[in-house]
């Protein structure tokens, strides 16, 4: 019996003999069957994706590189050279370089049109570049408005700087002295930022100013097609499911993975799982139709004054796992019995885990992330790795609310933790 190894060693391992990059789960299989390997955790697969993506973005000398939509191999991989994956992740990081080139190579006012286009495809509405002269740290003015409610005035400081050029906070401190007092900063740039750059444009009690470096400009200029084009060609990939697929109808229908929406609750962004109780409690004494647990929640919880806010209420905990529909009716599944009678915020969020896509992937990258991470930093992880497209943060933000309600993570001023 091999003598264990870590979960990046065995990943090493079993890449290393890899014909064609993998997925973590596939790689878990893999290592378990070699016995190189040993997990009591319920989701080795998550911690496998969380471990590899963490050491992919903070580990400059890691052996891995992810290819594709949530699969790795290895940098100095032979075998797998002419998978499909690596030829097309190859061909993407050169169009890359070459695109990081001509950005430099532009003239700043072609550049900062560029952004403006950037900012357009985005969301942002009238953006104005301002042009080369008396802009006082300002190239681009715009406005960002959000579900058609608040609208966001932002100045723009673009820096087309080379890769090794960093952007301090001097920059950041600038652009904030041209602002006024209900507008918000963003500064674009084709290199990084400096520490202090970074630890300025998150200063407390100071106007915010995002940051946006080099590689996620290239990010975004690719997702939105500009300066690139998307070309389509046929790859065609086995479909191991039609030869290997045993499951019957009924246990696809039963198990046919996990739900992608989540949503919060009524009573406030500290109160969900208290509110889930209440329902609940009312389902327990008595099942109720979609429409009858739509009014008693407009009773119960006053602000929600439309009938279809509460019927999205209604679905939350069926979501979860708690309810289900009986002859028409709401009623508790096995796990909401235990969760109503219990009161374990614990075996709650076992239930939360097993049914919300995400969940269990969100608490791997904490656990093994060297800092507290944001927002954005959840959201790219779960795009990555499990191939989500959600166009704002609010999945992942009711995903992290619901994490702190059960004490699970917390937020601190750079971002979220384990508790």
């Amino acid at each position: 019996m091999p003598t264990p190894l870590s979960f990046k060693k065995a990943a090493e391992q079993i890449l290393g003999k890899s014909d064609r990059p993998l997925s973590p789960n596939e790689i878990v299989e893999l290592a378990l069957e070699a016995g190189i390997i040993e997990t009591e955790g319920a989701t080795p697969d998550a911690t496998m994706g969380a471990q590899l993506y963490v050491d992919i973005s903070n580990n400059p000398k890691t052996p891995f590189k992810k290819v594709g939509r949530g699969k790795f191999t290895l940098n100095e991989a032979r075998s797998s050279a002419m998978s499909a994956d690596v030829i097309i992740d190859n061909q993407n990081r050169s169009v890359r370089d070459q695109l990081l080139a001509k950005l430099l190579a532009m003239e700043s006012s072609q550049f900062e049109v560029l952004v403006g286009e950037l900012l357009s495809k985005l969301g942002y509405e009238s953006v104005k570049v301002t042009g080369r002269s008396g802009d006082k740290g300002i190239d681009i003015s715009a406005i960002l408005t959000m579900g058609g409610i608040t609208s966001v005035k932002t100045v723009v400081q673009v820096k087309r700087y080379k890769p090794d050029n960093k952007i301090g906070g001097d920059v950041i401190a600038q652009l904030r002295g041209s602002a006024e007092v209900d507008q918000r900063g963003l500064v674009i740039t084709s290199s990084n930022f400096t520490k202090a750059g970074i630890i300025e444009a998150s200063a407390p009690n100071k106007m915010p100013v995002a940051l946006v470096n080099g590689d996620k400009l290239l990010d975004l200029l690719f997702t939105n097609e500009i300066g690139v084009t998307k070309e389509l060609m046929p790859v065609f990939a086995l479909d191991a499911d039609y030869f290997d697929n045993s499951t019957t109808d009924e246990e696809e229908d039963d198990g046919k993975g996990k739900r992608r929406g989540l949503w919060p609750l009524p009573g406030g962004i500290n109160a969900y799982v208290e509110t889930l109780y209440q329902i609940l409690d009312a389902l327990h004494a008595t099942p109720m139709t979609k429409s009858e647990l739509s009014r008693w929640i407009m009773e119960t919880f006053p602000q929600v004054k439309s009938e279809k806010t509460a019927a999205g209420y209604v679905n939350v905990p069926r979501t979860i796992g708690t309810t289900t529909l009986e002859d028409g009716k709401y009623v508790l599944t096995d796990n909401g019995q235990k969760v109503q009678s219990t009161r374990s915020s614990e075996f709650l969020y076992t239930v939360l885990a097993a049914n919300v896509l995400g969940i269990e992937e969100i608490m791997e990258l904490l656990r093994n992330a060297p800092a507290a991470q944001t927002e954005a930093d959840v959201m790219a992880f779960l795009k990555e790795n499990l191939g989500v497209e959600w166009s704002t943060f609010a999945q992942v933000n009711f995903r992290l609310l619901w994490l702190m309600n059960l004490g699970k993570i917390t937020r601190t001023e750079n971002g979220y933790t384990l508790v």
